[in-house]
C-alpha cells in the first residue's frame, strides 16, 4: 500500500502538471494568430481641439461633437473566443476584412481615406457657411465598372475620362452632369487618358438606361478626381491622430461649422456623430455600426447622429440611446438644433459675410 505522503506528492504532481498545462494553454492562445479579424467597441473621439483655422475668429462650444471609432484587431485564439461570446463584438474571416491587401496595405488606404474625408469635410464646412470654395481636378477617374453597361468593355478601372463630346471633365462632377443632359441611346465620345505612357484616345459610347429609372441615361461607372485640389479661402487643418478610414466626415464638418460660429452648435450637450461625407453635402454609409452604438452608450452621448442607410441597425442596439438618422449637413444641422444648438448661422449659409 502506497503511503498517504506519497499519495499527495503525486497528487500535487498531476495538479501542477494539470495547472502548468492550462496556463501553457492561455499563454499560448493569446499569441497564436488565427486568419480572422475581431471588430469591439471602440472611443468617442472629441473634434473641438482637432479643428485648427487660421484668420478667422474661431469660437469655442460647451459641448462637445465626437467622432465614433471601433477596435479592429487581429484574432487570436483567445480574443476570438471573446468575440464569439460577447454579443458587443464581431468576428469576421480576414478576407472578408482585407479582401486581397495585405493588414500594412490596408491600414495604410484607410489613413488615406481619412486624409480625404477631412479635405471633404473641410470643403462641406465652409460651402455651407458660404464661402466660396474653388475644386480643380485633372479628369474623372474610373473606380468601378457595371458588368453588362455601356461602359463594359470601354472603360476600365485606372483610366480617366478627360472629356465628353469636345468638353473638358476636370471633375468627377463634371462627367455626371455632362451626362445627366443626354437622354439612353444617345451616343457620346469619350475622351480616355489610359496612363502616362499612353495617347489620349477618342471612344464613341451609346448611353444605357439607369437600372431604376428607364428614362435617365446611365454610363456604368464610379469615379472620382483625379489630382483634385481646392482653393480655400483661408487655412483650416484638423488632426485626427492616428485613426483611419472615412467615417468621421460628418462629424468633423460639424466641428468646423462650430469652431466657426458663435454659440454652441451642440447646445451644450455630448453628441456623437458617424458618417462619410460627399461634396455635394450628402452623407455616406459607414461599418461597424453595431460596435459604434455600444461605444456611444458607454460614453453616455445624449445623441448620436448616424447615416439613413444604417439607422434601422442602429435602433436595434440603442437602448434608450437617442439615434437620429441625417442624409445630409441640412439634416445634421437640424437635429442639433432640436436639441438646442445654435444653428441658424449655419443653416443660412451667410457666415462668410458676417
Amino acid at each position: 500500500m502506497e503511503p498517504p505522503r506519497s499519495r499527495r506528492r503525486l497528487r500535487n504532481y498531476i495538479l501542477g502538471g494539470i495547472v502548468g498545462l492550462l496556463l501553457v494553454a492561455i499563454v499560448t492562445a493569446n499569441f497564436v494568430r488565427l486568419p480572422y479579424y475581431v471588430i469591439s467597441p471602440g472611443q468617442v473621439r472629441p473634434t473641438q481641439d482637432a479643428v485648427q483655422v487660421e484668420g478667422r475668429p474661431t469660437y469655442r462650444d460647451s459641448g462637445e461633437i465626437g467622432y465614433t471609432t471601433v477596435s479592429s484587431s487581429e484574432a487570436t485564439a483567445w480574443s476570438a473566443l471573446i468575440g464569439w461570446i460577447d454579443p458587443a463584438r464581431d468576428v469576421f474571416p480576414a478576407r472578408e476584412v482585407l479582401g486581397d491587401e495585405t493588414h500594412e496595405d490596408n491600414r495604410a488606404r484607410n489613413l488615406q481615406l481619412m486624409d480625404s474625408s477631412k479635405q471633404t469635410a473641410e470643403v462641406v464646412a465652409l460651402r455651407q457657411l458660404g464661402y466660396d470654395v474653388a475644386a480643380t481636378g485633372t479628369g474623372a477617374v474610373i473606380f468601378d465598372v457595371v458588368e453588362g453597361s455601356a461602359a463594359d468593355g470601354v472603360l476600365q478601372p485606372g483610366d480617366t475620362v478627360v472629356a465628353v463630346d469636345d468638353q473638358p471633365v476636370g471633375l468627377a462632377e463634371d462627367l455626371v452632369a455632362t451626362l445627366a443632359a443626354h437622354e439612353p441611346g444617345d451616343t457620346v465620345t469619350l475622351v480616355i487618358d489610359q496612363g502616362p505612357d499612353e495617347e489620349p484616345v477618342a471612344v464613341p459610347v451609346t448611353l444605357g438606361h439607369h437600372p431604376d429609372d428607364a428614362a435617365t441615361a446611365f454610363l456604368g461607372v464610379s469615379s472620382g478626381t483625379r489630382e483634385l485640389q481646392f482653393d480655400l479661402p483661408f487655412e483650416v487643418s484638423i488632426d485626427s491622430g492616428d485613426v483611419g478610414g472615412p467615417s468621421a466626415g460628418l462629424a468633423f464638418t460639424l466641428a468646423t461649422i462650430d469652431v466657426l460660429t458663435p454659440g454652441s452648435l451642440t447646445g451644450g450637450n455630448d453628441v456623437a456623430v458617424t458618417g462619410t461625407i460627399r461634396l455635394d453635402g450628402t452623407i455616406g454609409p459607414i461599418g461597424g455600426i453595431h460596435q459604434k452604438v455600444e461605444t456611444v452608450k458607454d460614453h453616455g452621448s445624449k445623441l448620436f447622429l448616424v447615416p439613413d442607410d444604417e439607422y434601422e441597425e442602429a435602433l436595434q442596439y440603442a437602448d434608450g440611446l437617442q439615434v437620429v438618422a441625417v442624409s445630409d449637413v441640412t439634416e445634421a444641422l437640424e437635429a442639433l438644433g432640436s436639441i438646442g444648438g445654435d444653428v441658424e448661422v449655419a443653416l443660412a449659409g451667410d457666415a462668410a459675410t458676417q
